[in-house]
């Protein structure tokens, strides 16, 4: 019988002699409350700076991420995370960033593989939707391209932030706890899903985001299991990223260095849910072609 997720017993054996569930629940509050305590003092610092006072505008594009600056902002915060991660980790288990990647060269090799793979994937599922008369250009080709080479490193920021915390620490942390894959997958995708709940939106249509976050998140924790590095995974939230953030963007958060914008008119996310399923089931799938796992 193949044994699926050996890669994954390799991942979680570095956390077996130091292994606890106090653990992951104090990482997680050190996690919540240290970002909030320092992005609180930068905020601070920043809010009553002479430049934002003059223009209470610059605060509303912030939080909505509504500018090109205010993006770039809002990804680098997520350095925040892992700097506290890896504090942690040093004082808990005695380990660093290189038990998060896993075997870096491999790691490298996966993360450029699935991202060939899934590359086109996206253009086919997002691309027609720029055609649509619904959907907003906010900048010509030669700007927008002018931005990426600043935004592109800072969304690898932001995205290995969220897999160092999810798939990196929690999972491989959880499956040296029990081999119950259903736990150590499921546990740190669900609260992945938890941290995309919008309490500014209908609670329905919130927890529908959950699921599909949490959906996400099992994508890329069964591509690490499987692989052993965190590369296939980094490479699936980084490729929809790109498209969520910096190609089609909904207009209600983060959409500031978009090339096309997608008014939502505040509606619901919901009737997007079947392509969002389709959309999924076709990412892990290529991203497991890609894998041959």
């Amino acid at each position: 019988m193949i044994d699926r997720y050996r890669a994954m017993r390799t991942r979680a054996a570095p956390y077996t002699n130091t292994a606890n569930w106090a653990y992951a629940g104090i990482v997680l509050a050190a996690l919540w409350f240290g970002f909030t305590i320092i992005f609180s003092a930068i905020y601070v610092v920043w809010a009553q700076s002479s430049w934002v006072a003059d223009n209470p505008l610059l605060e509303d594009a912030f939080f909505l991420g509504s500018t090109p600056s205010a993006v770039r902002w809002t990804l680098a915060t997520f350095a925040i995370y892992t700097a506290i991660l890896l504090l942690m980790m040093r004082v808990f288990h005695r380990l660093g960033l290189r038990t998060l990647i896993g075997h870096a060269p491999t790691a490298c090799r996966e993360f450029i593989r699935v991202s060939i793979y899934l590359s086109p994937l996206y253009g086919f599922l997002t691309l027609p939707s720029v055609f649509l008369p619904e959907a907003e250009r906010q900048y010509d080709i030669t700007t927008w391209l002018s931005l990426l080479p600043m935004m592109l490193p800072l969304l690898f920021v932001q995205i290995s932030a969220e897999e160092f915390v999810f798939r990196g620490y929690l999972q491989s942390h959880f499956a040296a706890l029990t081999s119950n894959p259903i736990i150590w997958m499921g546990i740190p995708s669900f609260l992945f899903g938890l941290i995309h709940f919008d309490p500014t939106s209908p609670a329905y249509s919130a927890w529908t985001y959950v699921i599909w976050a949490t959906c996400l998140g099992l994508v890329c924790a069964d591509l690490t299991a499987r692989s052993g590095t965190l590369g296939p995974a980094l490479a699936v939230h980084f490729i929809n990223n790109i498209g969520a953030m910096f190609i089609l963007a909904a207009d209600d958060w983060l959409y500031g260095a978009a090339l096309y914008v997608w008014p939502t008119y505040g509606e619901p996310w919901v009737p997007w849910i079947p392509f969002e399923a389709l959309f999924l089931f076709s990412v892990w799938l290529a991203a497991r072609l890609a894998l041959r796992r």
